[in-house]
C-alpha cells in the first residue's frame, strides 16, 4: 500500500515537471488586456476649500485621487486678476501646492484655471479647465463675459489669441498696462471671462508675446469699438487682423565674397518665362510673360499674335503690372484654338535700357469648352447692399474675386479643381480685402467663410446652394 502511494505520488511530480511546473513554486503573471483608463483624476479635497471666501493666506493645496502629474503649467494656468510675480505651482504624487508670491487685492475675486496642465500619471488624460476660485471679500463674483474671435480675412475661428479686458478706458491702455482679466479661446474660437465683477471693460485679442500688450502693428490683434458690461447675454464677436505686415527683409552680401563676372552677366540679362509654357491657354485668363528685371521700355509692336499659318490676328490688350514685372496679353481667345505668339527681338527692354537680345516664337493651343465645367451657386443670405465679393481659395491663396450683384452667381465656363469660398463684403469696392488699424479705430472688412467645399468637373454643371450664416 505504501509502495502504492510513493509511486502515485512520484507520478504527480513527473507529470508537473512534465508540464514546466514545480509543485513549490508557480509563476504569477499580470492580468493581460482590459479596458484602457479614460478617465481624468478626480479632485478629493481643496485646502482653503473651492469658493472660499475671507482668503488670507498664501498658499492652496490641491489632492486627487490618483497620481497627478503638471503639463506645460506656465503655458496652461490663468490668473485673474493676474498677478505680477507668477506663483510656484508644484505636483507632487497626489496633490497640487500652489504658494502665491504676490499679495492680493482686497475684496476681489480670484480664479485659477488650469487648462489642460493636470494629469494623471499613468495615462496622461487631463483634467480639463479645472479652475479654483476664491475671494479675498466677502462674495465671489459671477458675472460674465463671452465670445468668438475671428481671423478677419478668412472668417474662421481664430483659437490661438489671447483674449483681455481692460477697465481704464484710454485707448493707449492696452499698449502701456497688463489686462485686468485674460482667456483663451477654445478650439472653435469661443471664449468666456467667469467671475467677473460688475462694471465695463475694454475687450481685446491678440498674440500673447509675453507682455500682454498691443506693442507692434505687425501683430495679430482685434478690438470691440465699444465698452462691453459684464453679466449679459450678448455674444461679442472680434476680428483679428494685421495691421502692417513685415516686409520682405533685403538679401544683404557677405564682405569679401564676388559673384563671379559670368554669373553676374548671366543674371543680368532680361528672361521670361511664359504661362504657356505646358502648351496649354486658359480661355478664362490671360497669357502671362513674367520677367526677371521690371521693364522700363516696352515695345508693342514687335509682338504678333498669329495664327498657325503666322497670320496676324487682332491686336490683343496689353497691361503691365504695377511691379513692372508681369506682362499681360489680353485677346478674345477662341475655343480648342492653335495660336502663334511671336516675340521681336528688342520687344521689352529692362530699367537700365538693356534690350531682350533674340525673337522668340511661342507655339500653345487654347483649351476645350469640355474642359470646363458650368458653374451655378445660389445665395441665402447674401447682403448685396453690402458690395459682397466672392474670393476662390486654393492652398490659402485667392485664385479669383468675382463682384457680386445678385444672389445668383454663374459662369459657362469655369476652371475644374477643388476650391473653398468665403465672402468679403467690399466696403470701398477695391477688389480685395482691406486690413483695419486700431488707432484709427477702423476695423478691418467683414468676411464670412463659407465651410462647405466646392468641387468643380469638367463638362458637368456644377450646381450649388450657398446659405450665409453670419
Amino acid at each position: 500500500m505504501f509502495l502504492r502511494q510513493c509511486l502515485g505520488l512520484l507520478g504527480m511530480l513527473w507529470l508537473l515537471a512534465g508540464i514546466g511546473l514545480s509543485p513549490g513554486c508557480a509563476n504569477i503573471q499580470a492580468p493581460m488586456g482590459g479596458p484602457r483608463d479614460s478617465l481624468p483624476p478626480v479632485l478629493v479635497k481643496a485646502t482653503p476649500a473651492v469658493n472660499t471666501i475671507g482668503f488670507t493666506g498664501n498658499a492652496i493645496t490641491l489632492q486627487f485621487n490618483e497620481f497627478v502629474q503638471l503639463e506645460n503649467i506656465s503655458q496652461n494656468l490663468l490668473i485673474n486678476p493676474p498677478q505680477e510675480r507668477y506663483p510656484a505651482v508644484q505636483g507632487k504624487l497626489r496633490t497640487v501646492t500652489i504658494k502665491l508670491k504676490d499679495s492680493l487685492l482686497p475684496n476681489t475675486t480670484y480664479t485659477f484655471n488650469f487648462g489642460d496642465a493636470i494629469r494623471d500619471v499613468n495615462e496622461n488624460n487631463p483634467f480639463k479647465s479645472f479652475t479654483y476660485t476664491m475671494s479675498t471679500g466677502t462674495y465671489i463674483d459671477s458675472l460674465t463675459i463671452s465670445g468668438v474671435v475671428f481671423d478677419a480675412e478668412t472668417g474662421s475661428p481664430d483659437s490661438t489669441l489671447l483674449v483681455i479686458l481692460h477697465s481704464n478706458t484710454d485707448d493707449s491702455t492696452v499698449a502701456k498696462l497688463k489686462p485686468r482679466f485674460v482667456a483663451k479661446p477654445d478650439g472653435k474660437g469661443f471664449f468666456s471671462f467667469k467671475n467677473l465683477p460688475a462694471g465695463k471693460f475694454k475687450l481685446y485679442a491678440l498674440k500673447d508675446e509675453g507682455q500682454k500688450r498691443y506693442t507692434s502693428p505687425e501683430i495679430p490683434f482685434a478690438f470691440y469699438d465699444t465698452m462691453v458690461s459684464a453679466g449679459t447675454d450678448t455674444l461679442y464677436q472680434l476680428r483679428a487682423f494685421v495691421a502692417k505686415n513685415q516686409e520682405t527683409r533685403k538679401n544683404v552680401s557677405t564682405p569679401g565674397l564676388r559673384t563671379p563676372a559670368s554669373k553676374a552677366a548671366a543674371e543680368s540679362k532680361l528672361k521670361y518665362t511664359a504661362s504657356t509654357s505646358a502648351g496649354e491657354q486658359d480661355l478664362q485668363g490671360p497669357l502671362q510673360l513674367t520677367f526677371n528685371k521690371p521693364i522700363g521700355r516696352f515695345d508693342s509692336t514687335k509682338l504678333l499674335l498669329t495664327d498657325t499659318l503666322f497670320k496676324p490676328l487682332a491686336m490683343p490688350k496689353f497691361v503691365i503690372d504695377s511691379a513692372g514685372t508681369i506682362l499681360s496679353i489680353q485677346p478674345i481667345w477662341r475655343a480648342d484654338e492653335a495660336y502663334r505668339l511671336v516675340l521681336q527681338k528688342g520687344f521689352v527692354a529692362d530699367s537700365a535700357g538693356s534690350a531682350y537680345t533674340r525673337t522668340d516664337t511661342l507655339a500653345f493651343k487654347t483649351k476645350a469648352e469640355s474642359d470646363y465645367g458650368l458653374l451655378v451657386i445660389k445665395f441665402t443670405g447674401l447682403d448685396l447692399g453690402k458690395k459682397p465679393l466672392l474670393q476662390w481659395i486654393q492652398n490659402k491663396n485667392v485664385v479669383l474675386s468675382a463682384a457680386l450683384t445678385n444672389n445668383t452667381y454663374r459662369v459657362p465656363l469655369f476652371t475644374p479643381g477643388q476650391y473653398e469660398l468665403r465672402i468679403v463684403y467690399d466696403a470701398n469696392q477695391n477688389g480685395r480685402w482691406d486690413t483695419g488699424d486700431y488707432w484709427k479705430k477702423l476695423q478691418p472688412e467683414e468676411v464670412i467663410a463659407i465651410t462647405q467645399s466646392f468641387t468643380i468637373k469638367p463638362n458637368w454643371e456644377n450646381e450649388y446652394d450657398v446659405t450665409l450664416n453670419e
